[in-house]
């Protein structure tokens, strides 16, 4: 369509999120100015508002995006582990707030025979810790590094901020908070 080939947008065909949002932004920028122009040419008051709504909204994200992106760059510290290595233990009070940039760690529950049991592995973009901040309760697992890892770290005020402030993320962090909780009640 439009001569538009997949070898065009490589980042597409290899998977990568940013790039992915960053076509689908310029293909909606480009549509939205195609109907401007097209409403322009028409003198179609009914689709200059539409386009005009359109454009706002565009806008509206646009701004919202990157109010969150520097809020959460300015609020997340960038934390190293090496491999083997214990971030936080069950039981322990939860402080933080952590995205994984690169690595993989594990998820590891006590047994009641006091035995760990590996109950996930989580990867880059995958996020521990929300569960202690938002149940206000101890850590509910232990987190070991498998491999050197990279993590930004969060604290429980910012993190606050972002979930009150966004209804997307704090649904988000309740589907997967809710997940867990089944998961790891399960394994018991």
């Amino acid at each position: 369509m439009f001569g538009l080939k997949w070898r065009a947008l490589p980042g597409l065909r290899a998977g990568d999120w940013r790039s992915k949002l960053i076509a689908v932004s310029q293909a909606l920028i480009g549509f939205v100015a195609l109907l401007s122009t097209l409403a322009m040419l028409t003198r179609d008051p009914l689709m200059l508002l539409g386009v005009t709504a359109v454009q706002l909204l565009i806008l509206v994200g646009v701004v919202l995006y990157v109010v969150v992106a520097i809020f959460a760059q300015r609020t997340m510290v960038l934390e190293e582990f090496d491999s083997g290595e214990m971030i936080f233990s069950e039981g322990d009070q939860g402080r933080h707030v952590y995205v994984i940039k690169s690595g993989t760690v594990e998820v590891l529950a006590k047994r009641p025979d006091g035995s760990q049991d590996v109950i996930n592995r989580l990867g880059p973009g995958d996020h521990f810790g929300e569960m202690a901040l938002l149940r206000k309760a101890p850590r509910s697992a232990t987190i070991r590094t498998v491999t050197p890892v990279q993590v930004f770290k969060m604290n429980p005020s910012n993190f606050m901020a972002l979930y009150t402030s966004l209804p997307g993320l704090r649904d988000h962090f309740q589907k997967v908070m809710q997940s867990r909780v089944r998961e790891f009640e399960l394994r018991k």
